[in-house]
């Protein structure tokens, strides 16, 4: 560790050094005005107001005023938004030295503009206007539709689903892509936990205390890590969120909900107050389950509980910026029918349970992960730079504990079957350029030093220590009705392995546990992206992604009977690294009656891992092997909104992916189908109903034996009341889901055999929100 700070610290004093010796003024503009309500034309408190295509935002005063200074000569349009409250864009021209006045009126609107942070430049952006494909739900969406897991907060999207053990184990997929191929983080920076590695190891993250969740399709390997080749996923607090933009006052959230069918009951509460540019935060909350009711019955042991918590402090200058904070997630939630495939004398074994539960049978054994994550984070840097090449520059740190317990239950008794481990130091530096009237880019270094440990029953892999060292640049060009992106990562990965304990006591005619030995990957990625307006309201964007990814650990060096993922693996300490070559191509419409955008890519994948199942059996789970071979993935997912007439919307979302291996052209296990959602929001003042279809095909192409499932339509109905003031707004919402009760199960589920989802219910909630 002390040498992976001196690498950032060299990093931070040559950009300081660099900073000092460019100082270099430049005559500019500002950019102000006032954000009032349409219906009463009272000031707007909280507005977010943001330049299109630059870093500068803005959050209104008490008095509804925005100011932006600083602003470069040229020509620019500009947003308004408060959550759902929002305006149209508006052109504005900046000469050296004005002073333009720009006023937004904002309006309830179930269709707005969507922000991101995740894959831009610099600053906030809008997704129609970033090069990778974006979507994001706001707390309004959130809490209007409240969901349990993050997994099942977002399944529904364009090229989204999930993929579980039963609820708590809920992980998103994003494009067919799972595991180690999707990156989840939590305010730009990876959670730390192991629901990448296990298809019963769960995120911790409560949806219903996000501001913000972004989504985004397609690789992002050159800003996050070589294991984000399908996408990423970024759940952002409300602290985050307001970082860049203090104004002084307090803002805060509190919301409860309430469902039927799986007895959830969840609150969550946080503050924001900044004073004399100091602020301090504080959040958290506490979310439970019980068992879920299907169409067949409950699905026992599928119960979930969380708590987490979060507090800070930070200080923020004209230009010094530096914060400090703690978060902490507690779980607990059981995995269905897990204990049918342990090793216990007394239980029933798998086949005399499909179907029903294990509380069907005599001395069920129940298996339960326990979870704790502890993350300290230190932020600190500096911003608006009077410097000729660069505005800002930041350091991250991150201390992350992970530490899971499996739990297995019998008449009532508890016993620890496995413990992991998995500590992580994670830092971050990088650099935002100053943004000319054509360039605008962010380069960097990261590093990861990882101990994972793992003892018991299913300590699959040796003790083993990763650490991880890159390099990266990010840069846009803009000619006017064209932009270019071009970008470059440079990664190694390095893993240092103990000993296999125990590794002569293989069974006699059972698989052999694989060779243990330190390995190192190192590779660069690269992306060339083009923009295109076309026109005022379109735009077509295309991107060609050259990346690699180190395999992991588990890849490499699992040994023994994995429950979670239903196989016996054998590991493969020989594994090359995956290369991908990736083609995303997106249309894009943006007019005040219609917004549409329509993805379609393909992904070529050198030495893809996948675990080839054989028709060895130990125990009662099938023997797998990690191999590689060669793989396509191709597909598309698109969304569109078309305004009936009034404030009436029609939505359309629509995902479909084939992959296969390309040598035997066998299908890949656990592709989504083909999914699609329909739904229609019915506005009246601060009303709105939203009937919902979600539509699934047949999934028959399937991986080996693994079983098909059938197509379903799943009815739901939702309707939020929202009330809007200067300094307050609340969301009352009640969502009917499943109302024909269908029978259907997830394909990308573990136990889609034994487990269909859950039936007929409600759920309610309130939230207000204070500014």
């Amino acid at each position: 560790m002390p040498a992976v700070l001196r690498r950032l610290g060299a990093a931070s004093l040559a950009a300081g050094a660099f900073t000092v010796a460019t100082i270099h003024a430049q005559e500019t503009g500002t950019v102000g005005g006032a954000v009032t309500f349409t219906a009463d034309h009272r000031p707007v408190h909280g507005a977010v107001v943001l330049m299109v295509g630059t870093s500068h935002v803005a959050l209104t005063d008490e008095e509804g005023r925005y100011e932006i200074p600083g602003v470069p000569p040229g020509t620019y349009e500009l947003i308004a938004q408060r959550e759902h409250l929002t305006a149209d864009r508006q052109s504005v021209e900046i000469q050296p030295g004005d002073k333009v006045d720009i006023d937004f009126e904002l309006d309830l609107s179930t269709v707005h503009e969507e922000l991101t942070v995740t894959a831009t430049a610099g600053g906030q952006a809008t997704a129609f206007e970033a090069f990778n494909a974006i979507t994001t739900l706001d707390s309004f969406e959130l809490i209007g539709n409240s969901q349990p897991t993050l997994g099942d907060a977002i399944q529904n999207e364009p090229g989204v689903a999930k993929r579980s053990f039963g609820p708590g184990s809920s992980r998103p997929i994003i494009r067919g892509f799972d595991g180690d191929r999707v990156l989840i983080m939590e305010d730009g920076v990876r959670t730390g936990d192991l629901s990448a590695q296990s298809g019963d190891h769960g995120v911790t993250i409560d949806p219903n205390g996000l501001e913000r969740i972004e989504i985004v399709r397609g690789p992002a390997t050159l800003l996050y890590g070589s294991n984000a080749v399908g996408g990423v996923v970024n759940a952002i607090t409300p602290h985050e969120s307001y970082r860049d933009s203090l104004t002084a006052g307090t803002r805060g959230q509190f919301s409860v909900d309430a469902g039927s069918t799986d007895k959830q009951m969840g609150t969550n509460a946080s503050v924001q107050h900044a004073e004399n540019r100091v602020m301090l935060w504080a959040g958290g909350g506490t979310r439970r389950t019980g068992d879920y009711d299907t169409p067949v019955g409950t699905i026992a042991n599928s119960a979930t509980e969380l708590s987490n918590g979060r507090a800070g402090v930070g200080y923020s200058g004209e230009r010094l910026f530096a914060s400090g904070g703690f978060t902490m997630d507690d779980g607990r939630f059981g995995i269905p029918f897990a204990g049918a495939f342990h090793e216990h004398e007394e239980k029933s074994g798998p086949e005399e349970v499909v179907g029903d539960t294990p509380a069907d049978h005599e001395d069920p054994v129940f298996v339960d992960i326990d979870s704790r994550r502890r993350v300290g984070r230190f932020d600190g840097g500096m911003r608006n730079l009077d410097t000729r090449g660069i505005e800002s520059f930041r350091v991250m740190l991150n201390i992350i504990d992970w530490e899971h317990d499996e739990i297995e239950t019998v008449e009532r008794r508890d016993t620890v079957g496995t413990t992991f481990d998995n500590r992580t130091f994670v830092a971050r530096a990088e650099i935002d350029q100053r943004q000319t009237g054509r360039l605008a880019g962010k380069f960097g270094v990261w590093t990861q030093k990882r101990d994972y440990l793992a003892t018991g029953e299913e300590a699959l892999v040796p003790p083993t220590n990763q650490t991880s060292f890159a390099a990266f640049a990010y840069e846009e060009l803009d000619f006017g009705r064209y932009r270019l992106q071009v970008g470059g990562r440079l990664e190694r990965n390095a893993y240092a392995v103990a000993e296999r304990p125990g590794w002569d006591e293989d069974e006699p005619d059972g698989p052999r546990s694989p060779e243990v030995r330190d390995r190192a990957f190192t590779g660069a990625s690269a992306s060339l992206g083009f923009q295109a307006d076309l026109g005022n309201e379109a735009a077509f964007v295309t991107n060609l992604t050259h990346s690699h990814r180190a395999p992991a650990l588990e890849e490499l060096y699992n040994f023994g009977p994995h429950v979670g993922n239903l196989v016996f693996e054998v590991g493969n300490p020989d594994l090359d690294r995956e290369t991908t070559l990736g083609l995303d191509m997106s249309l894009r419409y943006q007019a005040p009656r219609v917004r549409a955008t329509v993805n379609a890519y393909t992904y070529h994948i050198d030495n893809f891992v996948f675990a080839s199942i054989t028709d060895d059996v130990v125990g009662q789970l099938r023997v797998a092997d990690f191999l590689q071979a060669d793989s396509r993935f191709m597909g598309m997912d698109a969304e569109t909104s078309v305004r009936l007439g009034g404030l009436v919307w029609v939505n359309l979302g629509l995902g479909v992916v084939d992959a296969k291996l390309t040598g035997t052209n066998e299908s890949l296990p656990r592709i989504p189908p083909f999914r699609g959602r329909v739904s229609v929001d019915i506005p009246y003042r601060g009303l709105t109903v939203s009937p919902e279809l979600v539509l699934a095909t047949t999934q028959d192409r399937v991986f080996r034996d693994e079983t098909p499932t059938d197509g379903y339509t799943v009815l739901n109905l939702k309707a939020s009341y929202v009330w809007a003031r200067q300094h307050m707004a609340h969301v009352v919402s009640v969502t009917g889901y499943n109302l024909t009760d269908e029978l259907y199960r997830n394909h990308t589920s573990f136990i889609k055999n034994l487990a269909p989802e859950i039936g007929r219910g409600v759920r309610v909630g309130y939230s207000v929100r204070f500014f």
